[in-house]
């Protein structure tokens, strides 16, 4: 009986943990969704990623993919956002999603923040920045040309 009682104080203890990460955060989402007009005019151009795709990258980034696909799905479809684009945004963040929370939870079970922090941010950009000057990723979006010297969309 009192195995039961340690692992409900335990459990309580660990989801209290989770809800101190998961409420910040999703009040800083609602706050960069309100300031969404004034971030549109900035551009990240380094990576092919405008003002408009920064949104749903942030989003992904604090919230995740699994919290955060129905907004990130929405804002791609609402910003008139390049096919291009939307698929240099979802390859960061395949590799970079969450990262604060999934960090935080990783810290409270041991791990090393500063490393899994900069780790991932360091891939996700040198990916997502190398496949942007990648000539066949360009050909890919702006077509290849057919025998008939015609563009193929």
């Amino acid at each position: 009986m009192e195995i039961i009682f340690i692992a409900l104080k335990d459990s309580l203890a660990l989801t209290l943990k989770l809800l101190c990460i998961i409420l910040p955060l999703s009040i800083s989402y609602e706050f960069l969704k309100h300031r969404q007009s004034s971030i549109e005019k900035k551009n990240f151009a380094v990576f092919g990623i405008s003002g408009k795709g920064f949104i749903p990258l942030v989003t992904g980034i604090i919230i995740g993919l699994t919290y955060g696909a129905g907004v990130i799905i929405y804002s791609l479809r609402t910003t008139n956002t390049t096919k291009k684009e939307a698929f240099l945004i979802l390859l960061f963040l395949s590799i970079c999603h969450a990262i604060i929370e999934d960090t935080l939870i990783f810290v409270v079970i041991g791990a090393n923040g500063f490393i899994l922090i900069g780790f991932r941010f360091a891939l996700a950009i040198t990916l997502t920045y190398l496949l942007y000057r990648s000539r066949l990723f360009n050909a890919q979006f702006n077509g290849f040309p057919r025998k008939g010297g015609r563009i193929e969309q």
